[in-house]
């Protein structure tokens, strides 16, 4: 006698697999959603941070002040005596979430805010906050002019 081997799967088996790989897939999609999220948000906190650092750098070099002038999705790096503009950053194509802000300090507009380098790399301290739904990083400068991502 032989026996007949069966090779292949039922459609009985293959419902309860898509069903099973459907239920998997609505469990982990938030979770790829929140870890995508993540990601863009420390993508972008280090390009600001970079982007800072390229300004202190660019006042040393130069010897003469400049400044990172941020809107709420948005920044420049601006030379302060003749407002030549030496870098701009829009965050509106590749990280439409993001927004950035400071923490409250009274004599800085929210809308608009800078921050300073003078000609030896000094700074005023400032707390640069981007932030999206999901989450948010803050990036320090310090009066050194130390650029810290936290």
């Amino acid at each position: 006698m032989r026996k007949k081997i069966s090779s292949g799967l039922t459609i009985t088996e293959l419902i309860i697999v898509l069903a099973v790989i459907g239920i998997l897939l609505v469990v982990a999609s938030p979770l790829v959603a929140q870890f995508s999220s993540g990601y863009r948000i420390r993508a972008a906190a280090r390009e600001v941070a970079t982007d800072l650092q390229f300004a202190r750098l660019l006042a040393v070099k130069e010897n003469r002040d400049f400044q990172v002038v941020f809107n709420s999705n948005s920044y420049q790096v601006v030379r302060v005596s003749d407002g030549l503009v030496a870098k701009s950053r829009s965050f509106s194509v590749d990280y439409p979430e993001i927004t950035l802000s400071t923490l409250a300090v009274p004599e800085i507009a929210m809308s608009a805010f800078a921050v300073p380098f003078n000609s030896r790399g000094n700074s005023s301290p400032r707390t640069i906050v981007v932030s999206n739904p999901m989450a948010t990083k803050n990036i320090t400068v310090g009066s050194t002019g130390r650029v810290k991502l936290g």
